[in-house]
């Protein structure tokens, strides 16, 4: 997840990092231990605060979950994703891409990506 982070803190720019994602939520996965390192970047300086939810409280990060639930729909924990043509990182985008732009009742019809150009088309540009 460090690595993660730094590399949308690359894509986006320090500034816009900051602005978009200067705090993070997250569950108490094994991939979120290193809450330091999340936070700081390589020079030391804050790039966000992280913070987690209580234990078993997914309903804490509730829209995430619900695209979780979506994902997990189109790529099941039990499938082989090499055998779905899922072998890279490019692969894994072009899916969550086609989940951030498809419509959601709970948007007003809108995709993911429609609210974020609306709401901030720096970063819908970067991303």
């Amino acid at each position: 997840m460090v690595d993660g982070l730094a590399v949308l803190d690359s894509i986006l720019g320090k500034s816009l990092f900051e602005q978009e994602a200067h705090i993070t939520l997250t569950d108490r996965g094994g991939e979120f231990t290193d809450a330091e390192h999340m936070e700081k970047r390589d020079d030391g300086t804050r790039r966000t605060r992280v913070f987690y939810c209580d234990p078993m409280q997914s309903g804490q990060k509730g829209s995430l979950e619900n695209m979780h639930r979506e994902l997990r729909y189109i790529l099941p924990n039990e499938v082989d994703l090499r055998s779905i043509g899922l072998t890279d990182q490019t692969s894994l985008n072009v899916a969550i891409s086609h989940i951030n732009s498809s419509a959601k009742e709970h948007l007003n019809g809108k995709s993911p990506f429609e609210l974020c150009e609306f709401m901030c088309p720096e970063l819908a540009q970067k991303l």
